[in-house]
């Protein structure tokens, strides 16, 4: 069986936080988005982040990784969301509740 290969990428994002305590309630993660640039010629990645992109420096040859600070987007939720998730990913019995 050969690995899948997609060729369009809806919503990726990593996740630094291999330090942060697992006790600790407001981890404070990196979060990078993957942007994908191929299926629209880089018209949303233009859109959302604070630098140009030439979709042709990226098709193909790189991935488009960037970090919350330079994107345009106002995740007013960002923060607690991925925060949970990674409460939740721990095994933090209710992580939503933690944060309200």
């Amino acid at each position: 069986m050969s690995p899948a290969i997609w060729s369009d990428l809806d919503y990726y994002g990593v996740t630094f936080d291999h330090l942060v305590p697992v006790d600790d309630a407001d981890p404070e993660v990196l979060q990078l988005n993957i942007i994908e640039v191929e299926s629209d010629q880089g018209k949303t990645a233009n859109e959302y982040v604070r630098f140009p992109v030439d979709a042709l420096e990226y098709t193909g040859k790189k991935v488009l990784a960037v970090p919350r600070c330079c994107q345009k987007r106002k995740g007013t939720t960002d923060r607690a969301r991925v925060n949970n998730e990674v409460l939740y990913r721990d095994g933090h019995p209710n992580p939503w509740m933690q944060s309200k």
